[in-house]
């Protein structure tokens, strides 16, 4: 990676290159354990890319994993949100994933978004570190 992913985009201010490649690592497993992966994207008419995201699927379990959805920031509520998820979860159903998730932030703002849209809690995660 020659430059940190919040440099120039905004999208992770203060990320420096060590975080990058944790989030490179991420996405690398992730796509290692899902029979199909896509990679969505929503345009504006001009053909700028205005918000994407991941659906990631295994068919053979009946599962679905939605990650990294992002809208950019100049494109904050014009709708250009809605298509990714919409179309990420009409892929899973499509599929055959009857179980389609993501995974949120408590106490992020995205997570009241997802409820809007017919997402709902069904679990939470802790982690540990050492200190």
């Amino acid at each position: 990676m020659s430059r940190s992913p919040g440099g120039g985009g905004g999208f992770l201010p203060g990320a420096d290159e060590e975080g990058g490649r944790r989030l490179v690592d991420r996405r690398e497993a992730r796509r290692r354990g899902a029979d199909v992966v896509r990679f969505l994207a929503a345009s504006t008419a001009d053909g700028e890319v205005a918000a994407w995201g991941d659906p990631y699927l295994d068919p053979a379990t009946g599962t679905a994993q939605i990650e990294d959805l992002v809208a950019s920031g100049a494109h904050l509520g014009c709708a250009h949100g809605d298509a990714v998820p919409t179309t990420a979860l009409r892929l899973a159903a499509d599929a055959g994933c009857g179980t389609r998730f993501l995974i949120a932030d408590a106490s992020d703002w995205p997570r009241g978004w997802y409820e809007r849209r017919g997402f709902a809690v069904i679990g939470h995660t802790r982690r540990f570190t050492r200190g």
